[in-house]
């Protein structure tokens, strides 16, 4: 079966990016809801206001999002596992966005049990016990640890946004984290609405992807390309934002940038890695392109 689903995306890729050279998006993020049970410090969703979309709409969306080109989806928050339904819960939503959809994956804070049948399920995990906790601005870090080794996901991934509190910490992080955890993906935090305080200046960002780098090269899980990895460095490449939507709990789709609509936009500080290696994929980077099929379709 899985063989079958490469050779659709094989073929899907071929025609509509390779051959006919449209300018269609290929990967989206869908934010299910803003509700969720924390209030990051580093995360701006928990504070916007927007009444939860109903299955029948989230249907609608998703129908959508895949008549526009997408053929991967990621749900996103504030935290998803929250969004339901009368008797919908995000089992259904998974379950239905699998029928149309490559690859389906989710994004959660870890707190609640990570139980859904996404092909791809990533936690979000910011740092070492106490920062992670200041930067949650919860206790949730033994928690989160807690329903990671109970997990039984076969594609469980952590997720870490680099930001000035936690920066020091993330290769020891690394290092860290439980054997089921299947892959690790970096990005960097990006100062919504001009907020500095945790946006990390580029000297630091470059030693802590060399460090990256060097862990990924001794065999850590490292899922970000090397290209993408160095791309990052200076920020010196450049985005092809029209393969990537974004959908909101209100139905609304944007298309480009991550933040168009959500915040202000600074190129120069982007730290999204989809975005980078979206974007050196298409441009035809080899190892860019492992890295998007070892994620998504592996």
């Amino acid at each position: 079966m899985k063989i079958i689903n490469n050779l659709k995306v094989d073929a899907y890729v071929l025609n509509n990016y390779v051959l006919s050279k449209k300018e269609r998006p290929f990967l989206c993020s869908f934010k299910l809801t803003y509700d969720c049970n924390l209030t990051c410090h580093q995360c701006p969703f928990h504070m916007m206001q927007s009444k939860n979309p109903s299955f029948e709409q989230v249907g609608n969306v998703l129908e959508e999002l895949h008549e526009r080109g997408n053929r991967i989806v990621v749900f996103e928050g504030g935290e998803p596992m929250l969004w339901k339904d009368k008797t919908y819960s995000i089992h259904d939503v998974v379950k239905s966005a699998k029928k149309s959809f490559f690859s389906v994956g989710m994004t959660t804070n870890g707190t609640l049990p990570l139980d859904v049948n996404t092909d791809i399920l990533w936690f979000s995990i910011d740092g070492l016990k106490d920062t992670h906790n200041n930067l949650r601005n919860s206790n949730v870090f033994d928690k989160v640890i807690d329903n990671v080794k109970k997990s039984y996901h076969p594609k469980l991934f952590a997720h870490i946004t680099a930001n000035r509190k936690n920066y020091s910490e993330i290769p020891e992080l690394v290092k860290l984290l439980p054997k089921n955890v299947k892959g690790i993906t970096l990005q960097f935090y990006y100062p919504y609405n001009n907020n500095d305080d945790l946006f990390l200046e580029f000297d630091k960002r470059e030693k802590l992807l060399e460090e990256i780098i060097a862990l990924k090269r001794g065999g850590y899980k490292i899922m970000n390309s090397y290209s993408g990895l160095e791309a990052m460095k200076k920020n010196n490449w450049k985005c092809v934002d029209w393969l990537v939507d974004n959908a909101n709990p209100d139905g609304t789709i944007t298309n480009g940038c991550y933040l168009k609509g959500r915040s202000d936009m600074d190129c120069k500080k982007c730290g999204f890695s989809p975005h980078v290696e979206v974007s050196l994929a298409y441009k035809g980077d080899l190892e860019a392109i492992r890295s998007g099929v070892s994620i998504f379709f592996k």
